[in-house]
C-alpha cells in the first residue's frame, strides 16, 4: 500500500504501565476481529455451504405419532370397591411404561414383524450399492482391524438385524404428552406411510405385550392359589377328622351316646356343608362386588362343576339369556362405534343403536339380578343346612365331653380346624376373584390406543427449518471464523498494536506502515511517475503517516539532546530483516532535511545492508576510519539528493573479531571526532539475539531505538532481547513497530481522523 500524505500521527495516547502480559478484554477481541475480518466472513461462507449441503444431501423425513392412554379409571374403581388390590398408576409407573415402549421387548418384535432387517432405510444399501464414502469407511476399518474384531463370529443376518434395531431406536421417540397419563409414540421415516405404520405397530405391540404379560401373571397366581387351595382343603378335612375322632373316643367312653358310625356320618355331612357355605358365600360376595363379570363367570364355571343341580340356582344358571343378551349388546356396540366413526354421534342410526343398547343393558341387569337372587337363596339354604347339622351334632354329643384335660384338647382341635377353614375360605375368595378376571370375555386393560398414527403431510424439510439450518450454519461459521481469528492472534504471540507493546515492555511505542516496494523502489506515489527510494521516502512524502511517525521519534531525540546532550542514536532489533535499515536511513534523512548535520554509520559488519542501500559504490569506510579517525571526512559518502553523510562498511568478508572492533578505543575516538563534526549520529547495530555487538558498543551510545516487525516477531523473542540488553533498557527512546499492515492500521489505537489510505 502506498504511504500517502496524511495529517495523522501515530503517537500512542496510552499511559504505559508495567505488566507481565496484556489482559484479554472485549476491546482487544473486537480489535482482533476488525483486523482479521476475513476469517469471520470466510467462516460464514463455509457455514452457509455446510448448511446448504446438509439441506441438499439430507433426505426428507416424515414424523408420525400415535397416542396411548394409560387409563386409571378401571383400577380406581376396582380399588375403591375393594375388588382388587392392584395399585393405581402413579408418575413413576408411567415413566416406566415410557421406558418399556422403547425397550427391546417392544422394538425387536416390531423390527421382525415388519422385516426391517431387509429395509434399505434401516440397514443401508446392499454391498453392491455402497457409496464411495461408505467404501472408504469400510476400507479404513478393515485396515485398522476394527471391522474384523467387531464382526468376528457374528451371523450376517443377526448383524443386519442389530443394525436395523439400532437405527430403529434412533428414529423412535417416546414422551409424555401434555396430559399426565397420555404417552406419545413418535417415529420418523423417509416415507410418510411407513412412519405411520411403524408408529401404530409399536403401539399395538405394546398393548398386546402388556395384555399378555398381565394374563400370564394372572395364570401363574391362579395356578399357585389352586394348588394351595387343594393343600388347605386336605389339611382342613384332616383337622375336622381328627376333631371328630377325638369326640368319638370321648363318646365311646361314656354310656347312652350315639355310636361312632352316626357321629362319623354327621361329621362328614357337617364338613361338606361348611365347604358348601364357604363356596356359596364367596360366589355371592363376588357377584355383589362385580355383578356383571361374576354372573358370567358363574354361568361358565357352575354349569361345568354342577351340571346336575336340581334346585333354583341350577335352574337360574341353566338360563342362557345373559349370554345371549351380552352377545347382542357387544354386536350393537361394535356397529355403533363403526357407524359413529363414519357418520358422527348425532346421526339417527347411531342414536337408534344407542337406544337399543340401553334396552339390552336393562334386560341384562334384570337377568343378572334374578341370577344374583338365586345365589343368595343358595347361600341361605347352605347356611340353614350347616346350622341343622351343628344342632344335630350338639344334641348327639350332649354332655359326653368330661374332664378338664379332655376339654382343653378338644378346644385345641376345634381351634386348629377353624383356623384352617378360615384360611381355606380366604384363599378360595382370592382364587374366585383372579379366576373371574382370567375368564372375562373382555379382559381389563389399563392401556388403550387413544389416537392412531396417520401419514404426515409435511416433511422435516420445510422452508422454515431450511432457513433455520442456513441461519445456524452462518452463525456457526461466524463463531468459528471469529474463534480462528482470535486464536490465531493469540497463538501467534506477536505484536500488532502499540498498546500491547507498552503493556508488556513498559516502553513508549509508535507504529510505522509497511512500504510496498517494486524491486528496490516504492510504487508510484500520488500519481507521480517518479520512483522513490525506500531509504529516502520521507523526502517525497513529507506529510504521510510514515513521515509523521518518524517526526515523532525525531522530536523525542531532540528533546533528549536539549536535556541530556544526546547525539549518538543506536538502531537495534531482535533479529535480522525487521526493517531497521529503512528506519535508520529515513530518520537520518529527516534530520538532514531539517538542517541538522547528520551522519549515519553502518556498524553491522555482518550483513552491511545499509551500505548496500545508501553507498553501494563505496570503496572504503568504517574500517579505514577506525584505523585513522582523522580520515573520517574523506571516507564519508554524501547522498546527492538529501545531503546525508553515510559512513559505509566495505569488507570483502566477515570479520571474526567484529565485536571487539566495535568496542575498541579506536571506535571511541572515531565517535568523538564525529560528535565534533555532526549534530546527530545514527548507528545501525547488528541484531541483539544474533551477535553480541550491541553489548560491546553500548557504552558509546547515548540513546537506543528498538525496531520490532509488526505481526512477525514473537513477544517472547522481544522480551528475551530486552533481558539480554538489560543495561541499556533505561536508554531506550522508544520501540518502533515496523512494517504494519496498512489495512490493519485503520483500526490501530492512536490513529485520529479518517481511515488510512
Amino acid at each position: 500500500m502506498d504511504a500517502r500524505n496524511n495529517d495523522l500521527s501515530l503517537q500512542s495516547d496510552y499511559t504505559s504501565a508495567p505488566s507481565s502480559g496484556p489482559a484479554l478484554n472485549i476491546t482487544d477481541i473486537l480489535a482482533t476481529l476488525r483486523r482479521g475480518w476475513r476469517f469471520p466472513v470466510i467462516g460464514c461462507l463455509i457455514g452457509l455451504m455446510l448448511g446448504a449441503s446438509y439441506i441438499a444431501l439430507t433426505p426428507a423425513l416424515y414424523k408420525s405419532s400415535a397416542r396411548i392412554l394409560l387409563d386409571r379409571s378401571v383400577n380406581r374403581y376396582l380399588q375403591a370397591n375393594k375388588i382388587v388390590d392392584e395399585p393405581i398408576l402413579d408418575d413413576a409407573e408411567i415413566a416406566s411404561q415410557i421406558y418399556i415402549l422403547s425397550s427391546e421387548s417392544i422394538t425387536v418384535p416390531v423390527v421382525r414383524s415388519l422385516n426391517l432387517a431387509h429395509d434399505v432405510e434401516f440397514v443401508g444399501p446392499p454391498d453392491g450399492g455402497e457409496g464411495l464414502i461408505n467404501k472408504l469407511k469400510k476400507i479404513v476399518k478393515q485396515s485398522i482391524g476394527w471391522n474384523n474384531r467387531a464382526n468376528a463370529g457374528i451371523d450376517p443376518n443377526a448383524a443386519r438385524e442389530q443394525t436395523a434395531l439400532e437405527n430403529f431406536i434412533k428414529r423412535l421417540s417416546v414422551d409424555r404428552a401434555d396430559v399426565l397419563n397420555v404417552i406419545n409414540v413418535n417415529f420418523t421415516s423417509e416415507e410418510p406411510i411407513k412412519a405411520a405404520s411403524i408408529a401404530n405397530a409399536v403401539a399395538d405391540t405394546y398393548i398386546a405385550t402388556t395384555l399378555e404379560a398381565k394374563l400370564n401373571s394372572t395364570k401363574i397366581v391362579s395356578h399357585w392359589l389352586q394348588d394351595r387351595l387343594v393343600e388347605l382343603r386336605v389339611q382342613a378335612m384332616e383337622a375336622d377328622r381328627a376333631l371328630q375322632d377325638y369326640r368319638i373316643n370321648l363318646v365311646n367312653a361314656g354310656n347312652g351316646l350315639p355310636n361312632s358310625e352316626q357321629i362319623t356320618s354327621l361329621n362328614t355331612q357337617l364338613t361338606s356343608a361348611r365347604i358348601a357355605v364357604a363356596e356359596a358365600k364367596a360366589r355371592l360376595d363376588n357377584i355383589r362386588r362385580r355383578p356383571s363379570e361374576a354372573v358370567m363367570n358363574a354361568l361358565v364355571t357352575d354349569s361345568l362343576n354342577n351340571p346336575r343341580r336340581g334346585n333354583a340356582v341350577a335352574f337360574a344358571l341353566s338360563s342362557t339369556d345373559v349370554v345371549r343378551l351380552r352377545s347382542e349388546y357387544r354386536e350393537l356396540a361394535l356397529k355403533a362405534t363403526d357407524m359413529e366413526s363414519r357418520v358422527g354421534p348425532e346421526h339417527v342410526a347411531v342414536v337408534k343403536l344407542h337406544k337399543q343398547m340401553d334396552e339390552l343393558q336393562k334386560s341384562i341387569q334384570a337377568e343378572e339380578r334374578r341370577i344374583a337372587e338365586s345365589y343368595a337363596d343358595e347361600y341361605q339354604m347352605a347356611k340353614t343346612r350347616e346350622s341343622e347339622l351343628v344342632t344335630a351334632m350338639a344334641q348327639s354329643f350332649g354332655e359326653a365331653e368330661t374332664g378338664s384335660q379332655a376339654q382343653v384338647t378338644l378346644r385345641e382341635l376345634e381351634s386348629s380346624a377353624e383356623t384352617l377353614r378360615s384360611l381355606y375360605n380366604s384363599f378360595l375368595q382370592k382364587f374366585k376373584e383372579i379366576n373371574t378376571v382370567q375368564t372375562e370375555t373382555i379382559p381389563i386393560q389399563n392401556a388403550h390406543i387413544l389416537t392412531r398414527a396417520t401419514p404426515p403431510r409435511e416433511s422435516s424439510k420445510n422452508p422454515k427449518k431450511a432457513a433455520a439450518v442456513l441461519a445456524g450454519g452462518i452463525v456457526f461459521g461466524l463463531f468459528l471464523g471469529a474463534g480462528v481469528a482470535v486464536g490465531r492472534e493469540w497463538a501467534a504471540d506477536v505484536f500488532r498494536t502499540p498498546k500491547v507493546v507498552e503493556q508488556i515492555t513498559d516502553i513508549h511505542c509508535v507504529v510505522l506502515p509497511m512500504l510496498r516496494v517494486n524491486g528496490e523502489r516504492t510504487a508510484p506515489f500520488q500519481g507521480r511517475t517518479k520512483w522513490t527510494p525506500v531509504e529516502e521516502f520521507v523526502l517525497d512524502a513529507p506529510y504521510s503517516c510514515f513521515t509523521e511517525t518518524l517526526r515523532n521519534v525525531k522530536a523525542s531525540i531532540t528533546t533528549a539532546q536539549l536535556v541530556d546532550g544526546v547525539k549518538v542514536i543506536g538502531i537495534v532489533s531482535s533479529v535480522p530483516k525487521e526493517g531497521k535499515t529503512t528506519v535508520a536511513a529515513n530518520l537520518a534523512a529527516l534530520m538532514t532535511s531539517s538542517g541538522a548535520r547528520t551522519l549515519i554509520i553502518d556498524s553491522d559488519v555482518h550483513l552491511r545492508l545499509l551500505t548496500a542501500k545508501l553507498a553501494p559504490d563505496a570503496s572504503e569506510g568504517l574500517i579505514e576510519a577506525l584505523q585513522d579517525p582523522s580520515l573520517l571526512a574523506t571516507v564519508v559518502f554524501k547522498r546527492p539528493r538529501s545531503g546525508l553523510d553515510v559512513l559505509p562498511c566495505v569488507l570483502a568478508a566477515r570479520l571474526p573479531n567484529a565485536a571487539d572492533l566495535l568496542g575498541s578505543a579506536e571506535m571511541e575516538q572515531l565517535l568523538a571526532a564525529a560528535r565534533n563534526a555532526y549534530d546527530y549520529i545514527i548507528i545501525e547495530i547488528a541484531p541483539i539475539m544474533s551477535v553480541v555487538d550491541v553489548k560491546m558498543i553500548e557504552r558509546f551510545i547515548d540513546r537506543f531505538i528498538f525496531v520490532v516487525e509488526w505481526g512477525q516477531t514473537k513477544r517472547s523473542l522481544v522480551l528475551n532481547a530486552l533481558s539480554e540488553s538489560q543495561i541499556i533498557r533505561e536508554r531506550f527512546i522508544g520501540i518502533v513497530l515496523n512494517k504494519a499492515d496498512p489495512f490493519a492500521l485503520r483500526y490501530v489505537e492512536g490513529y485520529k481522523g479518517g481511515y488510512y489510505q
